[in-house]
């Protein structure tokens, strides 16, 4: 019987398979079609569309298992999360550890090698670290939980008459799915980040915090990476949105300054956001960011589709927390371009800080 290594083209196939019933179709439709097109795969308008050409498209051989792994490394667990992100030093970035893989894998504790460059393709029951890999000056750290996603299929939907009464059952296929919780360190963008789509619920973010920095202590001086400034970003996004200058790719929504137990509000109901209207803009201008600090900003950035149809996308930053949240599922490249949006926005053009969390 070949191993696990041993290249197994049978095996292969029917692991692409278990991904596209699984994975692959709980991602966004406008990705799936992306990677469709990608591979001049014909696309349909459904789920069931999209399953039926991507199963005979892998049975053809015009879809590899590789082909698969690297389209979910770019969608998988990207966007509709919570994020820490951290400012990496200079003196970080020149560590000789990072100049080979290989330096950065026997720095690992032995228990962990064997998650280096693992393909990942589990569904634990519940968070468990899956893969770690080194690349391009990025260091990546990767758990999944097992879940479940609910698909609508309307031809098993029944009316049944029940002890007198009539019930109509709408049938939802259930399909294997997984989250994903994510460190990144990006060397050359002197960023990090902890991605995790956990809910906002009790010590639930600082648990898998931990669990991040206890796994990754072995490589990563936590005390030397500086949390971002989010109430900073917030009130810098804010103003420049305001005066439409430069982040014209952000519109701001809502945001809460705060002075000690007081605070100001400006909001918009609308997704063009407040700086329409005039005299809601004279009443922000009298206001001086600088006194005050961010709490909670929520504002609306400017993404595109594959086809380049625009996308707004909701990003919420909570001062205190230090947390952003994405609201929409992205892929990997525009989470970073975000990110370091957001990176750009902490700071004054002075470069002095001003928040105060």
């Amino acid at each position: 019987m070949p191993d696990s290594k041993t290249p197994d083209p049978d095996r292969d196939r029917a692991t692409a398979r278990k991904l596209v019933r699984t994975v692959v179709l709980a991602q966004g439709n406008i990705f799936i079609r992306e990677l469709l097109r990608k591979k001049k795969i014909p696309i349909g308008i459904t789920k069931q569309d999209f399953e039926g050409n991507l199963l005979r498209a892998i049975n053809a051989g015009d879809l590899q298992l590789g082909d698969l792994i690297e389209w979910l490394e770019e969608v998988e667990g990207w966007g509709d999360q919570h994020v820490y992100l951290y400012h990496v030093p200079a003196a970080m970035t020149t560590d000789p550890l990072w100049n080979s893989a290989d330096a950065v894998k026997e720095r690992l504790p032995a228990a962990a090698r064997k998650f280096w460059n693992a393909d990942s393709l589990v569904f634990p029951e519940k968070w468990s670290l899956t893969s770690i890999s080194y690349g391009e000056r990025s260091l990546r750290y990767v758990w999944h939980e097992r879940l479940t996603t609910l698909l609508r299929r309307p031809k098993m939907d029944r009316r049944e008459k029940i002890d007198g009464d009539w019930y109509q059952f709408r049938a939802q296929l259930e399909r294997p799915d997984r989250s994903v919780m994510r460190f990144v360190i990006e060397l050359d963008r002197r960023l990090a980040a902890v991605f995790m789509q956990i809910p906002v619920e009790g010590d639930e973010h600082q648990i898998a915090l931990q669990m991040v920095q206890e796994a990754t202590k072995p490589l990563i001086e936590w005390k030397a990476l500086e949390p971002f400034s989010a109430s900073d970003a917030i009130k810098n996004l804010d103003q420049s949105a305001l005066e439409n200058e430069a982040m014209a790719k952000v519109k701001s929504k809502r945001t809460r300054l705060t002075d000690a137990d007081n605070y100001v509000e400006f909001a918009s109901t609308s997704e063009s956001g407040y700086r329409q209207s005039e005299a809601i803009r004279s009443v922000r201008r009298a206001v001086k960011p600088e006194n005050f600090a961010g709490n909670v900003g929520v504002f609306l950035y400017d993404a595109r589709t594959p086809t380049q149809q625009q996308r707004p996308v909701k990003i919420d930053i909570f001062g205190e927390e230090r947390r952003i949240k994405l609201w929409a599922q992205l892929k990997a490249s525009e989470v970073w371009e975000i990110l370091e949006l957001l990176r750009n926005s902490e700071q004054w053009q002075t470069k002095a800080r001003t928040g105060t969390s």
